[in-house]
C-alpha cells in the first residue's frame, strides 16, 4: 500500500541512531575529538614524534642543510568490528504500546519506532561503553588488545611515558612525595611529548592517598601563599572536578565510570574503574586525538550483493528462518588514536 511504513527501511534506521543518547563517555569526547571516518576497513595514521634537531651553521656558500623527517612512524591497523545484534519486537507493537490508552491518538509508526529506539538504545550503549573502554586502554597503558571471537591483536601506539613507584616511595609510602612526583612527571611530558599537561585525572586510591598526604595537606593549608585548593564538585559526562594546585599548575579531576569485566572470569563478571583505582594519568586539555571508523559492510538483503557505509555506526534490520525471527544489527568499526606519541603520562602510584 501507499502509505504502508517500513520502521526497517534504512534510512529510518540512520533517524532512529541519530536519536539515541550518549553514555558517560568523558575519555572519548574530551581527548578523541578529531572524528574520520575510513573509506575502508584499514585505518592508516601517523604517529606523531617530534625532535630536538636544531638548524645547523653553514657556510653561506656551502648551501643549506636538508633535515630529515624524523618526527613520525605510520601504521595500518583494520579497524575493530563490533556487531551486537538483538531480536527485535518493534512490529508487534503497531497495534499498542503496554499501558498506552486506546485514545493516544499514537500511530502505528509512533508506537513501533518508540520501541525501535528502545531496542537500538541497547545496541548502542554497549558499542559507546566499548569505545570508551577502547579510549581508556589507549591512555592508561599504551595499548588496545583486541580479543574476542576469532580475533586476538594488540594494537600498540608505543607509550614510553609510564612510570611506576614502588617501595617506600608509594603514594602512602613513609617516603612518598606526591607533588614532586606530579612536578616531574609534567618535565617528563615536556621533554618526551612536547605538550604542556595541565589535567591529572586520578584513579580513587590514588587521589584519596593524594588528599591524605601530609604534605599535599600543609601545602594547601597555606593562606599567606596560594599555592592551589581542593574544591570537589560533580561536573557532567561521569567526572568529578576535585581541586587545582599551581605548582605544577594542574586541575585534578577523578573518572566514575565502570565497565563489566566478563572475559576474566565470565562465571563472576567484575565492575572496574575505566582509570584504575591506582593509577594517574596527566593529560593536556588541547590534546586533539584522533577517533576514527573503518568502513562497515553487509551483503543486501534484495540486490544480494555487498554493501558498503563509511560513519560512526551501521544499524540494519534482516530475517533469519528456522526459527523465524527479526534481527536487528549494529556494525561499527572505531579505533581511537592518540596521534602524539608520549604526549600524556599515565603513572602506577601504588
Amino acid at each position: 500500500m501507499a502509505n504502508e511504513v517500513n520502521i526497517y527501511e534504512p534510512r529510518y534506521l540512520a533517524r532512529v541512531v541519530e536519536t539515541a543518547p550518549p553514555l558517560n563517555t568523558f575519555l572519548r569526547d574530551t581527548f578523541f575529538t578529531q572524528v574520520e571516518t575510513s573509506p575502508s576497513e584499514r585505518i592508516d595514521f601517523d604517529l606523531v614524534k617530534g625532535t630536538r634537531k636544531m638548524a645547523a651553521f653553514v657556510h653561506p656558500r656551502m648551501g643549506a642543510e636538508i633535515i630529515e623527517d624524523q618526527g613520525y612512524e605510520t601504521k595500518s591497523f583494520t579497524a575493530p568490528l563490533l556487531n551486537p545484534a538483538d531480536l527485535s519486537t518493534a512490529e508487534k507493537y503497531m497495534t499498542r504500546l503496554p499501558g498506552e490508552t486506546l485514545y493516544s491518538g499514537m500511530t502505528p509508526a509512533n508506537r513501533a519506532a518508540r520501541q525501535l529506539i528502545k531496542e537500538h538504545k541497547k545496541l548502542e550503549d554497549a558499542v559507546t561503553r566499548r569505545e570508551e573502554w577502547m579510549c581508556a586502554q589507549a591512555l592508561t597503558t599504551g595499548q588496545i588488545p583486541v580479543v574476542g571471537k576469532g580475533v586476538n591483536v594488540v594494537i600498540d601506539f608505543g607509550l614510553t611515558n609510564k612510570p611506576k613507584l614502588t617501595s617506600t616511595n608509594v603514594w602512602g609510602g613513609t617516603t612518598a612525595k606526591p607533588l614532586k612526583n606530579l612536578d616531574d612527571w609534567v618535565g617528563q611530558v615536556a621533554d618526551n611529548g612536547f605538550a604542556n599537561v595541565d589535567m591529572a585525572i586520578m584513579g580513587k586510591t590514588a587521589l584519596e592517598k593524594f588528599v591524605e598526604d601530609a604534605n599535599v595537606q600543609k601545602v594547601l593549608d597555606n593562606r599567606r601563599f596560594y599555592i592551589g585548593e581542593i574544591a570537589p564538585r560533580d561536573m557532567p559526562n561521569g567526572v568529578r572536578y576535585v581541586g587545582h594546585i599551581n605548582s605544577p599548575a594542574l586541575d585534578i579531576y577523578t573518572y566514575t565510570e565502570k565497565f563489566l569485566d566478563d572475559w576474566t572470569d565470565p562465571d563472576e563478571p567484575a565492575l572496574k574503574p575505566l582509570i584504575p583505582d591506582n593509577m594517574v594519568l596527566l593529560m593536556s586539555s588541547a590534546a586533539d586525538y584522533t577517533m576514527a571508523y573503518g568502513l562497515c559492510t553487509y551483503i543486501d538483503d534484495v540486490s544480494k550483493q555487498w554493501v558498503s557505509v563509511e560513519g560512526r555506526r551501521l544499524m540494519r534490520s534482516y530475517v533469519e528462518h528456522n526459527p523465524d525471527r527479526r534481527m536487528l544489527e549494529l556494525q561499527a568499526r572505531p579505533l581511537p588514536i592518540p596521534i602524539k606519541v608520549d604526549s600524556w603520562l599515565a603513572a602506577t602510584v601504588l
